[in-house]
């Protein structure tokens, strides 16, 4: 097997690697799949939770019970097909509780949501899954000597969500910040909102705050790593989008830093359109 993983990262067999990035939080990545994800199981004393179960190439569900004996939950950030593709191995699943997602809940069921899935893209296929929990932004997600907030933080998309522990100072951003191209072009992507959302994070963020995303890159050496950004990382884009709001200007890609840029689709725009 190929040396592709960054010091402190390990295989769990051929396509799950995983690194524990703080005290009961695994980064799971999948650094054979072209969109590189990284999903995050947070254990608690009590219970765990995964946020995010990848595309669905592989199962992730053993590698979750490879870290842990404790009941699970499965929350998806978002319902895009790269976030949810092993949700249905999971018989416990919480959703965060918006009326873009409720509208497509029937008898306890969620189908397919529409353009918030997009599986089409990669030929991915939506299952309908119970929804055992619905949680609102502010719930605290008590796992039992570990809490974790629900934060609504449109932008990349209309449902999408970031975990936020205060005792560890850790961010959990999902597709909201990570690595390389910020998708800003898909349906339901709007930079008003994102723009909204970089000052609800930066907020409960300090200098120490560690950011990690559902997205990497490889370094210089082609080493994999869990993808960790920090506030200055958020504030450049918080900057970076408050200046393109005050320009005018309608480009469909903005550099962010030398970490990070963003992809632009026209509707995203008109929300700031809009406004004027």
């Amino acid at each position: 097997m190929p040396n592709m993983l960054a010091e402190g990262v390990r295989w769990f067999d051929d396509w799950f690697a995983v690194r524990e990035v703080a005290p009961g939080i695994h980064a799971i990545g999948e650094p054979r799949f072209h969109q590189i994800n990284w999903n995050y199981l947070v254990i608690g004393g009590q219970r765990a939770l995964l946020f995010d179960t990848g595309p669905g190439v592989r199962d992730i569900l053993q590698v979750v019970k490879a870290l842990t004996t404790l009941p699970v939950t499965a929350m998806p950030s978002h319902m895009h097909f790269d976030h949810t593709g092993n949700i249905t191995r999971f018989p416990d699943v919480a959703l965060a509780d918006l009326p873009v997602l409720r509208a497509f809940e029937r008898d306890g069921l969620m189908q397919e949501p529409g353009n918030l899935f997009l599986g089409h893209y990669e030929g991915m296929k939506w299952t309908p899954f119970r929804v055992s929990q619905w949680w609102p932004p502010g719930h605290i997600i008590d796992l039992g000597g570990r809490r974790l907030e629900v934060i609504h933080t449109p932008g990349h998309a209309p449902d999408h969500v970031a975990l936020w522990d205060a005792e560890a100072n850790v961010l959990l951003a999902a597709d909201f910040l990570y690595l390389g191209a910020l998708y800003a072009q898909v349906p339901g992507s709007d930079l008003a909102q994102y723009e909204a959302g970089c000052d609800v994070l930066l907020r409960r963020l300090d200098a120490g705050s560690r950011i990690f995303g559902a997205h990497g890159m490889p370094d210089a050496e082609g080493r994999h790593d869990a993808p960790q950004l920090a506030r200055p990382d958020l504030e450049a884009l918080r900057d970076t989008l408050e200046k393109l709001r005050n320009s005018g200007e309608t480009p469909s890609r903005v550099e962010v830093n030398e970490r990070m840029y963003l992809l632009i689709g026209p509707h995203a725009y008109e929300a700031w359109q809009r406004a004027k």
